[in-house]
């Protein structure tokens, strides 16, 4: 019975190791890593300078967002241009009057625009941490988490394909609510794996989805510089009147 009971306890301190490393799941550099080459590559990704993406906004109409390292944004939509030059974000109203765009419309509008940005979570977040991994619609999904003083945001990794699927925030645009964005439809567009499909949801009460089928994607169109600076209308004061 001593044999029997000491053998048993060396096959359980041998199977632990194994257990505990299956439950935390991939390091952070491995899903990263692999999410990358999915994509398409770091070298390709990175011979990428500008980009023009044409799509549809659910009940809402056209759109077209335009990208340029590191990360300038314009979105053209209704008459209207928002921005972000890479230090402040700005909305010009077809009345020709400037505001100052909210930081989670800048996410959104940074996500959208550049939804590949994440091959640089590294330089997006100082703290990342790996998480157990999941199952995320029956699929299983590699996790990683960037806690924040409230909650967190956590990145969903198809754990076959090693693609983005998903990410769920909760404290930093809100301390009440969730936002999710989901990535599907992934295409194939000048080496690089793109989604096509992007669903922004939230549990705040009163919001609509946003879903964003995109329709075109063309790289390397030669944007200035000066596309994404601020416009100057005059004496105008973000937010107020003229």
């Amino acid at each position: 019975m001593k044999t029997l009971s000491a053998l048993l306890l060396v096959c359980a301190s041998v199977a632990a190791p194994s257990w505990s490393a299956q439950a935390a799941g991939k390091s952070v550099d491995q899903v990263l890593n692999a999410y990358i080459q999915a994509l398409g590559g770091q070298s390709a990704i990175d011979h990428i300078d500008d980009r023009q993406i044409e799509a549809k906004v659910r009940h809402a109409g056209k759109v077209v967002y335009f990208w340029a390292k590191p990360n300038k944004v314009v979105r053209i939509a209704h008459g209207e241009k928002v921005g972000f030059d890479g230090s402040t974000g700005w909305m010009l109203s077809r009345k020709k009057k400037i505001t100052k765009l909210p930081k989670p419309e800048q996410q959104e509008l940074e996500m959208n625009a550049n939804p590949v940005r994440y091959v640089h979570l590294h330089d997006l977040y100082s703290e990342i941490d790996p998480a157990a991994p999941e199952r995320l619609n029956g699929r299983a999904v590699d996790v990683l988490v960037v806690p924040n003083n409230i909650g967190s945001t956590k990145f969903y990794f198809d754990s076959a394909v090693h693609l983005l699927v998903r990410i769920e925030e909760f404290g930093v645009t809100s301390a009440y609510y969730k936002q999710v964005t989901e990535f599907s439809d992934y295409k194939r567009v000048d080496g690089i794996q793109y989604p096509f499909r992007i669903l922004h949801t939230t549990t705040a009460p009163g919001m609509k989805d946003k879903e964003i089928a995109v329709s075109s994607i063309t790289q390397n169109v030669g944007l200035k510089p000066e596309f994404f600076t601020r416009p100057q209308i005059g004496a105008v004061t973000l937010g107020g009147k003229r």
